[in-house]
């Protein structure tokens, strides 16, 4: 085979591209270089399967550790896992920019995997693989409607650049993704710090314009080292066999259409379908018709009728283009959690629970990157009642996991720090009904409960989806709060959510090959508007987050060690950390840096805790005066605990103003007394006084100045202690929980 290359500049950066040496055996495959950031990508075309009804491309975003130089932490298993939640969000990045842009009557089995090879871990892997993938597609002998390409924007100090590093990213006010094909931009993906609607368009205008270019070289490369495309039978009804059945149920559809209801669109269109399908029963059988045909033939009728009846000004549920559903929101549903709210919009509904924890429960995440921590996550779950019908029930699947994601970006701007809120917070969204943008839902009953749950949050959030159906550019109607039948048929699916002063979050779906900045412009106003009076209704419900948390969450106190005092407060083998746990009834939980939690759900004994580590980690100074407990009297004198944990000697010279033979004398253990800080020995274990107590009992004058110079003596092990080392277990040292 003979080898290609390609460097494509992207801002100031260079994209090199290859092919003719890897992977042989596929219709295509593509090297993507970017910086150190090395993505292999292969596209493999199978037969047509006519048991689907949907085009089977299936896209696999493949992140082994090795690419980043990395082993699988744990003792036993070593190899890789299944993919993790972000390579489930990669690859439906590629998959859903790459869909729209095949014929829609090819339906061959279409494979593309994404493999990182190699990570800088200072170099986006989503730029090179998505470049990869479909530069791929446009070389080999596979139909697609491409080039097609990726661009990243970033936002610092008020000003919008290109492909920014990791590192830029986690300073930019805004992450935003956008995939260009010939007919204009067709996919979204932004996550954002509350920025305003300009901004977001003129990062969205500078991406298409680069990609535009990017497209022009990968167009160029593909007739250079690209294959013909292949002819295909098209998989879809004919013409004929559509007319004929347009024929037999034209009413029906038209009456369907006409007494829409918000829901009601797929038992409506199942009962045409069985219709259909009875009709044709004998040919079925014969095997003259195709069922799948049928269905399909049924689909692009009722398609057609509903895309012409909302160009005109009529939408199926007979809403103005506008006009959202009836809103239902409300908070605190469920009694024994931290923090719940349900969200209903017409059909749409979800209860989202917030539940709390201490931060030593956050997420240990790991890939070719490196390792990180999360300590909120969102939770989207879907049971098949959810749409009406049965299925799977089980592990959640790929749209999950991408909702989950999108309602989770879009608080993040208004989630309190560890500082402010020293919690790990798991939000779950049970979704118990789909008609429309459940992730929406999930994303502004996500906002109740965590007010609910008395987090607090620094502004409210909500969003919605923006659907389209475009007979041409120019020619198109926006339906604002799109229900599940216009979703089905329309053009695009564009959620937006933000607070009342900007976008957080951004995701785009379209099922056409791409949008004008005038849609996309026009799609940012609506979108505003209708987020407005979202926030007003949830305003009307819970103002701001609630005073208290629930009597069910666990109550948390952060201290702070000095790294000097972190293994003091453990102790040799965790001895004293466990007994301040057992002393108080709590858990307490100290990471590498000295934050310690303390949690449990009684306050007053997170209280007592806290002060006794507190007390540990004091640094006393000479004069400072304190109440102490007497806990052991020797003959050389009494040992004084003056903070809790913290006990020092006050010496027999220092209890009597002459000479004191026997201490126990004057003195018993439990003894309360009032004792100075007098100084320190050369071990700087402390010395005490107290002029009260010396003053109180006279003694012989003439003994005193001899006692007054013995010798201090030294407890084993009092406060002559040296922290182990934490990363050394054999010597009582420490690691985090995870």
């Amino acid at each position: 085979m003979e080898m290609y290359t390609k460097d494509i500049q992207v801002g100031s950066k260079k994209i090199t591209l290859q092919t003719g040496k890897l992977a042989p055996q596929t219709n295509a495959s593509v090297v993507a270089q970017y910086g150190n950031t090395t993505v292999l990508a292969t596209v493999l075309m199978g037969k047509t399967d006519d048991s689907k009804d949907y085009f089977p491309l299936s896209i696999e975003f493949v992140d082994k550790l090795y690419a980043g130089g990395i082993i699988k932490g744990g003792k036993w298993i070593k190899r890789d896992g299944g993919p993790s939640d972000n390579a489930v969000l990669f690859g439906r990045i590629i998959d859903r920019s790459l869909r729209p842009l095949f014929p829609a009557d090819f339906m061959n089995e279409v494979q593309i995997i994404a493999t990182v090879l190699s990570n800088d871990k200072d170099n986006d892997v989503v730029i090179p693989a998505f470049t990869a993938a479909a530069a791929a597609l446009a070389i080999s002998d596979i139909p697609f409607n491409g080039p097609v390409s990726a661009v990243r924007v970033g936002y610092i100090n008020d000003q919008l650049f290109l492909d920014p590093s990791t590192k830029e990213l986690e300073n930019s006010n805004m992450d935003l993704l956008v995939c260009t094909s010939p007919a204009g931009v067709n996919m979204i993906e932004c996550d954002a710090n509350i920025v305003k609607n300009d901004i977001a368009l003129k990062g969205i205008e500078l991406a298409k314009t680069t990609s535009d270019e990017i497209n022009k070289e990968i167009a160029e490369w593909a007739k250079v080292c690209g294959k013909p495309k292949i002819k295909y039978e098209s998989a879809g009804p004919s013409a004929d066999l559509i007319k004929e059945i347009e024929s037999k149920i034209k009413a029906d559809v038209e009456a369907f259409l006409e007494a829409g209801v918000d829901g009601g669109h797929m038992a409506g269109q199942e009962k045409i379908v069985d219709q259909i399908l009875e009709s044709y029963d004998a040919k079925i059988e014969s095997e003259e018709v195709s069922k799948n045909h049928l269905i399909a033939a049924v689909d692009s009728i009722i398609k057609k009728y509903l895309r012409e009846r909302t160009l005109k000004g009529i939408r199926y549920d007979h809403r103005k283009m506008d006009e959202i559903r009836p809103l239902t929101v409300e908070a605190g549903v469920l009694p024994c959690v931290h923090g719940s709210a349900f969200f209903q919009r017409g059909l749409t509904q979800a209860i989202t629970i917030t539940t709390l924890a201490p931060l030593s429960e956050k997420q240990y995440l790991e890939d070719s990157s490196g390792e990180k921590t999360k300590r909120y996550l969102h939770y989207y779950s879907a049971a098949p009642f959810s749409t009406g019908q049965t299925g799977r029930v089980g592990r959640p699947g790929r749209r999950e996991i991408g909702h989950g994601a999108l309602a989770e970006k879009a608080l993040i701007p208004v989630i309190p720090t560890e500082e402010e809120f020293p919690y790990t917070i798991v939000l779950t969204s049970e979704v118990l009904s789909q008609n429309g943008s459940s992730s929406m839902a999930s994303t502004c009953g996500s906002t109740m409960s965590l007010m609910d749950a008395g987090v607090p949050i620094k502004d409210k959030v909500a969003g919605i989806s923006i659907g389209l159906i475009a007979e041409t550019d120019d020619n198109y109607v926006l339906l604002t709060d799109i229900a599940g039948t216009e979703d089905h048929n329309g053009d695009m699916d564009f959620k937006i959510t933000g607070t009342k002063n900007g976008i957080t979050a951004i995701q785009l779906d379209i099922k056409r090959a791409g949008l004008t900045l005038k849609m996309i412009q026009d799609t940012f106003v609506a979108s505003t508007k209708a987020r407005l009076q979202i926030l007003d209704k949830m305003e009307s419900v819970l103002a701001s987050p609630r005073n208290e948390l629930s009597e069910f969450a666990p109550k948390i106190k952060m201290v702070t060690l000095p790294e000097d005092k972190i293994g003091e407060v453990i102790g040799s083998g965790g001895k004293t950390i466990k007994a301040l746990m057992e002393k108080y009834d709590v858990q307490i939980d100290i990471d590498d840096f000295g934050k310690a939690s303390i949690s449990s759900q009684n306050q007053e004994n997170i209280d007592k805790a806290a002060y006794e580590i507190e007390s540990m980690i004091k640094e006393v100074e000479i004069g400072e005066d304190y109440e102490g407990i007497v806990t052991r009297v020797e003959a050389y004198g009494a040992f004084i605990e003056f903070l809790p944990g913290r006990e020092a000697l006050l010496h027999v010279s220092e209890m009597s103003g002459g000479f004191l033979s026997n201490p126990s004398s004057i003195i018993k253990v439990g003894d309360k007394i009032n004792v100075k800080i007098a100084g320190f020995n050369d071990n700087h274990q402390i010395k005490l006084s107290s002029p009260e107590f010396k003053t109180a009992h006279p003694g012989s004058p003439a003994e005193a100045s001899a006692q007054a110079g013995s010798t201090f003596p030294r407890r084993d092990g009092f406060r002559n202690f040296t922290p182990p080392r934490r990363d050394d277990n054999r010597n009582g040292g420490f690691r985090p929980r995870r």
